[in-house]
């Protein structure tokens, strides 16, 4: 009995023994303790973050237009016949008022001759019958027919000189000539288009918008005109006209907007993406739009506050270039989580990396 006791008694020392010893050797090789514990990666998200920076933003609506001639017209002559010459050719500039070509019109100018004639005599008839008249030495009545003769041969020869003046085919507008329909030589009815011209001194753009900014656009609002195909050359201008009437088809309405053309290098049918100016922002945030996630709540975003990371819920403004525009839900300042978002919920550790 008494060796019974002895042995539990030795045990009991060696398990008190083994228990100090393991406790003692932990408490010197593991300093700092719970803290080292809470600095174990499992502990934390790493995350990279960015200061929240209030900036000037423009929201746009943002459109495809297709680039006009500023003028545009199919020149037909009045008078048919076959054309005699074209003093302008295709691809020349002309100014308004050139003769472009001209229509046979040798019968016509024949006749021109002979009315002049007739004009110049009842004019000079009627002019000796009113001095004669005045004198009293005539009757009314011959005074009368050589007024009405005069006055029936100049309306006849002013008949005849718009005729022939109408055969001279001239530029309505200053221009290119841009395609020739009849050649020289070749018959031309009256009213069939002979050229086009085209003035692309300014280019008109125009595009469609739909109906739901009916109430946003108006003339004078600011727009860029941007010509991918021109190396994205942009032009800041303003819009010229606003149509009174919605497409029945496609439910947009028009809009127009004039450049100024020098160069002559916007070619009309070119596309265009035009931004109309929908509202301004003085002070707006500006974030990548890949850190916002969308769930129940709206769109979300998460800022790092003392090594927390916070949910924000956001509302976009407008996306654009891969950024969004934020009007709520963010201050300037804030910490930004930019990576390591994922999967992170509200209230979570985070440590910021360097």
């Amino acid at each position: 009995m008494v060796i019974k006791m002895k042995n539990i008694f030795y045990k009991v020392v060696i398990s008190f023994t083994l228990v100090t010893f393991v406790f003692l050797f932990y408490s010197c090789s593991d300093t700092g303790g719970n803290e080292k514990q809470k600095e174990e990666p499992g502990q934390f998200v790493y995350v990279e973050i960015q200061k929240v920076k209030l900036q000037p933003f423009v929201n746009y609506i943002t459109l495809i237009g297709v680039a006009k001639a500023y003028q545009r017209a199919n020149v037909a002559s009045d008078e048919g016949g076959r054309i005699k010459q074209f003093v302008k050719d295709k691809g020349e500039y002309v100014k308004e008022g050139d003769v472009i070509l001209t229509i046979e019109n040798d019968v016509l100018k024949a006749n021109l001759d002979a009315t002049k004639a007739q004009y110049e005599l009842a004019e000079v008839n009627f002019q000796k019958q009113e001095k004669v008249y005045s004198e009293k030495v005539t009757s009314e009545l011959q005074y009368l027919e050589a007024k009405y003769q005069r006055d029936a041969a100049k309306a006849n020869y002013e008949l005849i000189k718009s005729r022939y003046d109408k055969t001279f085919i001239k530029a309505p507008f200053p221009g290119i000539i841009d395609m020739k329909y009849i050649e020289e030589g070749e018959f031309a009815a009256p009213g069939v288009s002979i050229i086009s011209i085209l003035n692309i001194d300014r280019i008109k753009v125009e595009a469609g918008v739909p109906e739901n900014y009916v109430d946003v656009v108006n003339p004078g609002d600011g727009v860029k005109i941007i010509f991918n195909d021109l190396e994205g050359e942009t032009f800041d201008e303003k819009v010229s006209y606003v149509g009174s009437s919605i497409n029945i088809d496609n439910r947009t309405f028009p809009v127009e907007v004039i450049i100024n053309n020098r160069n002559k290098k916007i070619k009309p049918e070119l596309n265009a993406v035009v931004k109309i100016e929908k509202e301004r922002f003085n002070k707006i945030a500006i974030i990548p739009e890949d850190i916002v996630s969308k769930t129940d709540l709206g769109s979300i975003v998460f800022v790092e506050e003392n090594g927390v990371a916070k949910m924000r819920v956001v509302k976009i403004e407008s996306r654009y270039e891969n950024k969004a525009a934020v009007t709520e839900g963010l201050k300037e300042g804030e910490n930004l989580i930019l990576v390591g978002f994922q999967n992170l919920v509200d209230g979570e550790k985070v440590k910021v990396l360097e």
